[in-house]
């Protein structure tokens, strides 16, 4: 039977796959942002998806207030307050140095032996397991049922640098699933030639790009923090984000008297007090806005001049693929793995060196002048994010799916498969 003829079969099928995805905690950064996406878009007419998490935060009771759609069943492992009140604490580092030791005794000798208990039996109802963050690597492959893991970074920069001994327990772990997604085809590359020994199934699986949903955020109503305005949307975090350079760039094109728009930050992050001070010392303050963390920013990105993304590394880039859906103009740092890929290599926005103030600079002030660029780029960018779309993204899942499932044959076998 050919992969079309079972991605029919499947649709015509009346049990949608089961489908569980966990994460260790949930954030509000990029990784759940890419998660909520996956929930929201499958097709329920083949999968009906589920989602598990090992400790509870204030961020999951926000997002499912929020986003989080009303039919995906929300399971919390940890879910007594002596499992998950330090990890909280952990999170917020308010934790001592005894505090610790009594987190990770506590972690390792009763959490998560017992998460693992109540995972192995929440696996046993479900069709596929996603492991969205790899947090379930020492019980994957359990229950007789597929799983899958997903790696949002690159592998390759991972265990870079990495001991033998470090990098074999690292291959163990990961033969334990079925298959291992990645985002980008850079990263696929490298996954592929770092494991081509291992026997390691790599495969790619982008994010996905909901253009209509994303349009129909974007009519939000906003306060217009600037009449002109270029956005940054990230995590506030120097670490990955590298708002340094772009704040240096943004002062470098204001000295020249060739910056008329505001800067705007939306995110949250442990570095804003050194980044608003930074600001102020390179003489920029009173036009740089920091909007903290923010539920909707595609009104943001839709009304600004252009996005810009200063990363020192990435996964998929998923901010970029919403500025490119809403047709907003888009400068990113050439880091690896994701922006290259996403940009189509420069053709559906640009691309500068990771950390080069001047070149960013240029670029900012490229697109801010330059109307036929601004055009192409943005021409480029439609054409590139339809190929994220939710029907794509299905058929993907769907083929993977049927891939780690070793029925290829017949759809609905994946679902007897315990």
């Amino acid at each position: 039977m050919t992969n079309a003829n079972n991605r029919h079969a499947t649709e015509a099928d009346s049990t949608p796959l089961r489908i569980l995805f966990h994460i260790n905690d949930f954030g509000k950064g990029g990784t759940e942002t890419a998660l909520l996406s996956w929930l929201k878009t499958l097709d329920r007419r083949l999968f009906a998806p589920s989602l598990s998490v090992t400790y509870p935060t204030d961020d999951l009771s926000f997002w499912r207030a929020q986003s989080i759609p009303d039919d995906v069943p929300v399971h919390v492992l940890a879910s007594s307050k002596w499992m998950y009140a330090l990890h909280q604490a952990a999170r917020r580092r308010k934790l001592g140095v005894g505090a610790k030791l009594l987190h990770k005794l506590l972690t390792y000798g009763a959490i998560r032996p017992l998460a693992a208990l109540r995972m192995r039996r929440l696996a046993k109802r479900h069709d596929l397991i996603c492991d969205f963050d790899f947090s379930l690597r020492h019980v994957a492959g359990s229950c007789n049922v597929p799983w899958f893991g997903v790696s949002h970074f690159s592998l390759a920069a991972r265990l870079g640098g990495k001991s033998d001994r470090y990098v074999a327990r690292r291959v163990k772990h990961y033969s334990r699933y079925s298959a291992i997604a990645v985002l980008t085809p850079a990263m696929l590359r490298e996954a592929q030639e770092l494991f081509s020994a291992t026997g390691l199934d790599i495969v790619e699986l982008p994010n996905v790009i909901d253009v209509d949903a994303l349009r129909r955020a974007a009519r939000a109503e906003i306060e217009r923090p600037a009449e002109s305005f270029i956005v940054s949307v990230a995590r506030l975090d120097e670490g990955q984000k590298d708002h340094k350079t772009l704040l240096r760039a943004y002062a470098r094109i204001c000295e020249r008297g060739r910056c008329q728009a505001a800067l705007v930050l939306i995110g949250e992050g442990r570095d804003r007090r050194e980044l608003e001070q930074l600001a102020e010392e390179l003489g920029i303050g009173a036009s740089v806005h920091f909007l903290g963390f923010c539920a909707n920013p595609p009104p943001y990105i839709r009304q600004a001049e252009m996005l810009v993304l200063s990363s020192r590394y990435e996964g998929f880039g998923m901010v970029l693929g919403e500025a490119m859906a809403l047709g907003t103009p888009v400068l990113s740092t050439d880091c690896p793995t994701g922006p290259r890929d996403l940009l189509d290599g420069g053709k559906a926005g640009l691309l500068v060196p990771v950390g080069d103030v001047e070149a960013m600079a240029l670029a900012i002030e490229r697109l801010l002048t330059d109307t036929e660029l601004r055009r192409s780029l943005a021409q480029a960018a439609l054409q590139k994010v339809d190929t994220f779309t939710p029907v794509s993204a299905n058929q993907r899942m769907l083929g993977l799916a049927l891939r780690i499932s070793g029925k290829q044959d017949s759809p609905s076998g994946v679902q007897a498969s315990h």
